[in-house]
């Protein structure tokens, strides 16, 4: 399973209009091409609605290059090319499995809906409106009787200064083949929930929980997601511009998940660990990390493993990080150790 998933809005993928600046007609391209570059990566699944196409071809939006050539002739676009823009539009509308698909739920019937902020406003057309609107909803639903698998899940929109949707409506009819839903307010009742949406990458990182990541994951994968996102916003929150791909040197050692595992985590603790992971790239807080020794004497040399460094980090008074300083300067997360052990794996 994913790490995390993403729904994005048929509307992210219409054309800017006329009136639109040069500003939002370099913005379309730079974020569907974003998106584009995570359609192969296994950290995360990538959605479209499967009336996605639909909606944008009834509301005169799709095909799309015809309408490209006339954006860039008109804002002086030269850095893209039509074709690759088009190609890429495309592909994420031919995306599988589709939303509906991967979380067994087709569609929904809805009354009084009421949205906060108004998204719906953002729509320049009224398939694309009702799509969106369908959406929403079925994300709400997912999110709040279905946490283990949507409760990360985030819609991504064309503007978006909130990153929360509140949603209330009431429920007609909902068509769907899973086996976790029958507890959902019908008609009359009111149903209320929440949507994540974002509008960028940076948006999308933002809305993942990395503790969650961690205490979810089983693999390798998983694991490397939730340190990515961790180091991700712990430069954000410095004041920089991170990259995805800019990460140091790093590996995971192959017991380090089972043995973390075994510690039964609180979430607490989960980002407590990433926080020391995070640390420990960055080489940060060098105070905390000492040697392992070799024996029980201060004296005693330091763990070896050929011409690696054994490494241990305070994560707290009880809990530490013991890792490998290769020699080629990659570190190798090994594990998380109770207070008085000294132990490491190889």
């Amino acid at each position: 399973m994913t790490a995390a998933s993403v729904t994005i809005d048929a509307g992210v993928l219409a054309v800017p209009v006329n009136d639109s600046t040069a500003d939002d007609g370099n913005h379309y391209v730079e974020t569907v091409l974003d998106w584009s570059k995570l359609l192969d990566e296994p950290w995360i699944a990538i959605c479209m609605s499967e009336r996605a196409s639909e909606a944008l071809f009834e509301d005169g939006l799709y095909p799309l290059r015809d309408q490209l050539r006339r954006l860039f002739a008109a804002q002086g676009i030269i850095e893209y090319d039509v074709n690759t823009v088009a190609v890429v539009v495309d592909r994420l509308l031919q995306l599988t499995p589709s939303f509906e698909a991967l979380f067994s739920i087709r569609d929904v019937l809805t009354e009084n809906l009421a949205l906060e902020p108004d998204v719906l406003c953002l729509c320049s057309g009224n398939k694309l409106r009702s799509e969106l609107a369908r959406c929403v909803v079925l994300i709400a639903i997912l999110r709040d009787h279905c946490p283990q698998e949507a409760h990360e899940h985030s819609l991504i929109l064309r503007k978006s200064e909130s990153r929360i949707l509140r949603v209330r409506a009431q429920i007609h009819c909902l068509e769907h083949s899973r086996t976790d839903l029958e507890r959902l307010p019908i008609h009359p009742d009111i149903f209320e929930g929440e949507v994540l949406i974002c509008e960028d990458f940076k948006g999308l990182v933002n809305c993942l929980d990395e503790a969650t990541i961690l205490l979810r994951t089983k693999d390798d994968v998983g694991m490397e997601t939730a340190i990515r996102v961790a180091l991700f916003k712990s430069r954000l929150a410095s004041g920089l511009t991170p990259e995805w791909d800019d990460v140091p040197r790093h590996r995971i050692g192959r017991s380090f998940i089972a043995i973390l595992d075994a510690l039964h985590p609180t979430e607490r603790l989960a980002a407590k660990v990433l926080r020391a992971i995070v640390e420990t790239l960055e080489r940060a807080n060098m105070a905390d990390a000492h040697a392992i020794r070799s024996g029980p004497g201060g004296g005693d040399p330091q763990r070896t493993r050929a011409s690696d460094r054994a490494m241990r980090r305070d994560i707290d008074y009880e809990y530490h990080l013991h890792y490998w300083q290769c020699e080629d300067g990659t570190v190798e997360i090994a594990s998380v150790v109770v207070h008085d052990d000294f132990s490491i794996s190889e």
